[in-house]
């Protein structure tokens, strides 16, 4: 990849949570991600069914050594998988 080249790819995940801070993905040296796509089946107070899944549309730009984390109120009960853009910068 060349500096300025966009490739589109899954940039964290799947990933199960757990009641600890449970980093999803973190960015490389001189790169930048921009998360399109962050997938969730659960989200407290927001009443979803077994088996169901949440897509949520972001535009979330992380430079080089930020991470995108997250935790759950019960372990084993919540994937992660984010989708984005990749930049060499």
């Amino acid at each position: 990849m060349a500096a300025g080249d966009r490739t589109e790819a899954r940039l964290g995940g799947p990933t199960q949570l757990g009641t600890t801070t449970t980093t999803v993905c973190t960015v490389a040296a001189s790169r930048v991600e921009v998360l399109k796509q962050i997938i969730i089946c659960i989200i407290s107070q927001l009443p979803i069914g077994a088996n169901d899944i949440m897509v949520f549309d972001t535009a979330l730009v992380l430079t080089a050594g930020e991470t995108l984390q997250g935790l759950a109120d019960a372990a084993s009960v919540v994937n992660v998988t984010v989708i984005g853009w990749e930049k060499e910068v």
